[in-house]
């Protein structure tokens, strides 16, 4: 008889052999992600943000004793220099990423439309978004008369 182990294992295999072949690696590992930050976000989060902040201390204490030596400046000039040298450096990256974020959205949205328009939509489910509105409108009404 096999091992109840053994058999999940079997099984887990069997499951994401066939979601591999229906998706691809990088989503398939986005998907794993997003259950891992779910399950565990508490501390996963935290910890990485720990780790994330005393790295970035770490580089700005070398990058401020090296200003200090390399140009002679004073503790509190080095400290200002770097702030601002940081503050362009991220108003930067942020601007890039969200750039970035904004075309990735224009590229699915014309995607989706495309895909919308082009196929059916079945009765039922028409039907089903009817009452889901008309049920929100008057839960929405009830709701401001109470």
């Amino acid at each position: 008889m096999l091992k109840t182990s053994t058999l999940l294992k079997t099984w887990l295999a069997a499951c994401f052999s066939t979601v591999r072949q229906r998706v691809s690696n990088k989503t398939l590992s986005v998907v794993v992600t997003l259950i891992l930050l779910l399950l565990f976000g508490d501390t996963l989060l935290p910890l990485l943000g720990h780790v994330l902040h005393v790295l970035i201390e770490v580089i700005d204490s070398a990058l401020e004793h090296f200003l200090e030596s390399a140009f002679h400046l004073s503790k509190r000039q080095s400290q200002i220099i770097l702030f601002y040298s940081e503050l362009v450096i991220g108003i930067t990256v942020f601007r890039y990423l969200l750039r970035k974020a904004y075309v990735a959205v224009l590229q699915e949205y014309a995607i989706v439309r495309a895909n919308w328009f082009s196929k059916p939509i079945p009765a039922g489910f028409a039907a089903f978004i009817r009452a889901i509105f008309m049920l929100g409108a008057l839960s929405a009404t009830l709701l401001m008369f109470t």
